[in-house]
């Protein structure tokens, strides 16, 4: 990722997007993007242990505002469209796709539509460029809004959307390539990594304990069944799950080893398709949100844990109820 240029006067061919006495052009939207949003990020970690009321509410605002303008750096360096809104209005789509119309005045950068911070996230999950992400996480945009709109922040509430911000922050900066110490700043840099390695740890103890009394439960159960017909009833009883979000496919227990339902949403539709005579196979894509095993009774609540585990994130599956859109007559 370049650095944006310095800037260009008004009325300048290349004067899009505004930037204090200057403006940035259309191309450098993703790099600015990720300029602004990095500065959030390494502001909010200077800040959330302040004991300074007012050092926190920036601090709350910072670590909303990372999360969210570097989500649209990485949609923007795909394409600036991307961050058009669901309902986009005629000025913002000209905005964001750099083209204009005649007789149509230049649209105000400052009031286009673009999409709010929770959509960021999920159109970059369709775009598998995104890290993990759990629905709690979501806690880093309902920090930055109280503190935003209500000019309110809770300390634990605060300190703890620190650690999916690191995440975020640590994804894009790998995928732009950046070195840590120079991302974050030599001060920074440990904490970010301490609190990024600091996550993934509590996640492997967690899962490690999960995985452990699963296998002290399955002993206990084949104890209790009859030594002739323990396998076979043992079997029978897989494959099976409590939990229904969008789909399910069948995956072996890292505990037991029996089969066991990946869980989760649906990414994306139609992915792929095999065709042959008489027919078409589609492929669609799910995201694993959780898993169930109705042998030893393993459960993980979260893609951190089903990564924890060694479990696939992401899963093609055979689409037996997919149909792609007629075309357009």
């Amino acid at each position: 990722m370049d650095t944006p240029s310095r800037g260009y006067a008004e009325g300048s061919e290349n004067a899009e997007w505004p930037f204090g006495d200057s403006f940035r052009s259309h191309g450098d939207l993703a790099a600015h993007l990720h300029q602004v949003g990095r500065r959030h990020a390494r502001r909010a970690l200077k800040l959330y242990t302040s004991m300074d009321e007012f050092e926190m509410l920036d601090a709350a605002f910072s670590v909303g505002s990372a999360v969210e303008l570097l989500a649209k750096s990485l949609l923007a360096s795909v394409s600036p469209t991307l961050l058009l809104s669901a309902t986009p209005d005629v000025g913002s789509i000209l905005k964001f796709s750099g083209a204009t119309a005649p007789g149509f005045n230049r649209p105000d950068a400052v009031t286009v539509k673009s999409l709010d911070a929770g959509k960021s996230i999920e159109r970059l999950k369709q775009l598998k460029m995104a890290p993990p992400w759990l629905p709690a996480d979501n806690a880093v945009f309902w920090v930055r809004n109280g503190s935003a709109h209500m000019g309110v922040v809770d300390q634990n509430t605060l300190r703890s959307a620190v650690r999916p911000m690191v995440r975020f922050a640590e994804f894009v900066r790998r995928h732009y390539g950046r070195p840590a110490d120079r991302w974050w700043g030599a001060e920074l840099d440990e904490l970010a990594h301490g609190i990024a390695r600091a996550e993934v740890e509590q996640s492997e103890e967690i899962v490690h304990a999960k995985i452990a009394a699963a296998k002290l439960r399955l002993r206990e159960l084949r104890e209790s069944l009859p030594a002739s017909s323990a396998e076979t009833i043992l079997k029978a009883m897989s494959g099976r799950s409590r939990t229904f979000i969008e789909h399910d496919e069948d995956q072996k227990c890292p505990a037991c080893g029996y089969t066991g339902k990946a869980i989760g949403v649906i990414l994306e539709y139609g992915i792929d398709a095999d065709h042959y005579d008489g027919g078409v196979t589609y492929y669609s894509r799910m995201g694993v949100t959780h898993f169930e095993c109705s042998v030893c009774d393993l459960e993980l609540t979260d893609e951190l844990e089903v990564m924890a585990a060694g479990l696939p994130t992401e899963i093609d599956y055979v689409d037996e109820d997919y149909e792609p859109e007629p075309w357009p007559e």
